[in-house]
């Protein structure tokens, strides 16, 4: 078998000018690679994204390497991680950059609609890229003898912006489910607009949904994360509500062209949880808890979520004291927190008020320009020795209350501090009723 030509089954299409360009400037450390495997009497072939983004114009991110060689055999390069040596895949690392490459491979049987149960290394190209999702990621370039397969028209699609399946939607949707996130991911082309997927795939993705319970809940949040700060990802997350696979992911429940997820492509900057903020708008806290729980967000992005999303649906009251308050309590979140409640009060009058109300604060709050790290100008010692309360909760409330009172008169010295204290009728044992550095 081995003395078979790989490319066996395809034609070898001379390199279109996009492709040529993408060889010519390909970076010298992955020269010296390829150049590794050719001394080796092996076949390389750069493959997938790579190869779609230099057709489309777009900026390549990474390139990926598909070879001959077994797992074993490229571990004869000085510089590897065995990143996926169960699956073939190794990284080549040379001058700081890294490259994954993965033997050729034909498999046999998914049955956890995840992994293969079997690998086998291949020795054809055409079964390897045959293996692969989209037609747009089945495609292969030969640097060295510049050449390009494409045996599933996968150009054609990109040139026509359609998202197809190679092969069998369902089956290859079953082999590994993640794919179904993917296909989503990959409707939003950006600059390019949005891709539709074509009618087989379009109802394969609605039928095998219940797949995606197989998957790390990880690998679903990394995906979804993408789709979220995508272009238009009003648009494709509407999709995904359509077709139940929100529902299927979130465990909560959608409406038809639902004003929350209209709003995602509304938001400014690239917070991902910002647009999870957005979204969940209209779900109580517990259910943001067990949804950070179900996609298995980091403790930080949780602890992000919880916060933001318990801030919605309130505004500072209208005066510079509380606006001061409010800044110090939402730190730098402070402005995106009113920009989200200006777009909710547009689309409607839920929150209690209007565009208008939310617009007078927001300048309010950029005319302050209020330095959100502010420190406390009172310690505790201090206090101590100006009041002789000892340690213990009241100390603790006074010291929340002085605080208060700094950000809220915009007070800068120790002396107003002072002053402020002669004025507070701090004696009282009462302190339930102080005032501290709270929103809302």
């Amino acid at each position: 078998m081995s003395g078979m030509e790989p490319a066996r089954g395809m034609e070898g299409l001379p390199l279109l000018p996009s492709l040529s360009a993408m060889v010519q400037q390909l970076p010298q450390s992955l020269v010296e690679v390829i150049d590794w495997f050719h001394q080796n009497n092996a076949n390389v072939w750069i493959v997938g994204g790579a190869v779609r983004n230099a057709l489309l114009g777009t900026n390549i991110h990474e390139f990926d390497l598909a070879t001959t060689l077994t797992p074993d055999e490229m571990k004869a390069y000085p510089d590897t991680i065995p990143t996926g040596e169960r699956y073939g895949t190794i990284t080549f690392r040379n001058d700081g950059d890294s490259y994954e490459v993965t033997t050729l491979r034909t498999e046999f049987g998914y049955n956890d609609g995840r992994r293969p149960d079997e690998v086998q290394w291949g020795d054809s190209l055409l079964v390897d890229l045959s293996r692969r999702d989209l037609t747009m990621n089945s495609l292969a370039v030969d640097p060295v003898n510049q050449v390009f397969y494409d045996p599933f028209d996968g150009q054609g699609d990109l040139q026509h912006g359609r998202i197809r399946s190679v092969g069998d939607a369902t089956k290859r949707l079953s082999e590994d489910a993640l794919r179904i996130m993917r296909s989503y991911r990959f409707m939003d082309q950006g600059a390019a607009g949005i891709w539709w997927p074509e009618r087989q795939l379009a109802d394969a993705l609605r039928t095998t949904k219940p797949m995606l319970e197989r998957i790390a809940r990880e690998r679903i949040w990394s995906e979804f994360k993408r789709i979220l700060l995508g272009r238009h990802a009003s648009e494709i997350v509407q999709r995904m509500a359509d077709d139940g696979i929100l529902k299927q992911i979130l465990d909560l429940d959608w409406e038809q062209e639902d004003v929350r997820i209209k709003l995602l492509n509304e938001l400014e900057g690239s917070d991902v949880i910002d647009r999870l903020v957005v979204l969940l708008r209209d779900f109580s806290s517990k259910e943001c808890e067990q949804l950070a729980t179900r996609l298995r967000l980091s403790g930080q992005e949780k602890k992000r979520l919880l916060f933001r999303h318990a801030k919605l649906g309130h505004l500072p009251e209208d005066t510079e004291s509380m606006m001061r308050v409010f800044a110090v309590v939402m730190g730098t979140w402070g402005e995106q927190h009113l920009c989200i409640e200006k777009m909710f009060a547009r689309e409607g009058p839920s929150p209690g008020y209007k565009e208008n109300d939310v617009q007078r604060r927001l300048d309010r709050f950029l005319q302050l320009n209020i330095d959100v790290n502010v420190e406390p100008l009172a310690s505790g010692e201090y206090i101590m020795q100006q009041t002789n309360i000892p340690q213990g909760p009241k100390l603790g409330a006074l010291k929340s209350w002085l605080f208060y009172e700094q950000v809220a008169r915009n007070l800068r010295t120790i002396d107003e501090i002072d002053t402020l204290l002669c004025t507070l009728s701090w004696q009282s044992e009462d302190t339930s009723r102080w005032p501290k550095l709270q929103f809302p």
